[in-house]
């Protein structure tokens, strides 16, 4: 659970509610990234003479690795910084806010690590369904060796909030 008296407000604090609602959301969400975890890493073979097909399969379980994430993320900027990027670039914003302590309100989220890693997965996706049957192989393999290492520092910095 989110400990409330880990943050500090000058204006109104998110109530237990709210932080035990997104402590919640975030740990189904990294419920979810494990399931995708477990299948990439089960089925690296697949990658040695992968169809189109078969790419659009890795392509998908990315994209939806990602949009977890970003969830969780989005859940923290609302309820303890309330607030989010709006602008055209505000996927790179969100994650350098999480990378920057707010300060009287919260401690940075993640890391330089799980940040650089995770802005190398938003390159990859964002124009992902306009590229997705085009993924290169090696743009793949680049992304099943990084997924695991990923989720592993966002488990341990997501579980901290």
């Amino acid at each position: 659970m989110l400990d409330i008296k880990k943050y500090q407000y000058k204006s109104s604090p998110p109530s237990r509610q709210n932080l035990e609602k997104t402590s919640r959301a975030i740990k189904s969400n990294l419920a979810e990234m494990k399931k995708i975890v477990d299948e990439v890493t089960g089925n690296e073979e697949l990658l040695s003479g992968a169809d189109k097909y078969r790419l659009y399969y890795f392509g998908c379980l990315f994209y939806d690795f990602y949009l977890l994430v970003e969830d969780s993320l989005l859940n923290i900027a609302r309820t303890i910084d309330k607030w989010i990027p709006g602008s055209l670039d505000w996927h790179e914003r969100l994650i350098t806010l999480m990378k920057s302590p707010v300060p009287e309100k919260r401690p940075p989220v993640l890391s330089a690590a799980s940040a650089h890693l995770l802005s190398d997965y938003l390159t990859l996706f964002l124009n992902f369904h306009h590229q997705c049957s085009k993924l290169a192989h090696s743009r793949i393999k680049k992304m099943v060796d990084n997924l695991e290492p990923l989720y592993n520092l966002l488990e341990k910095e997501l579980t901290v909030i």
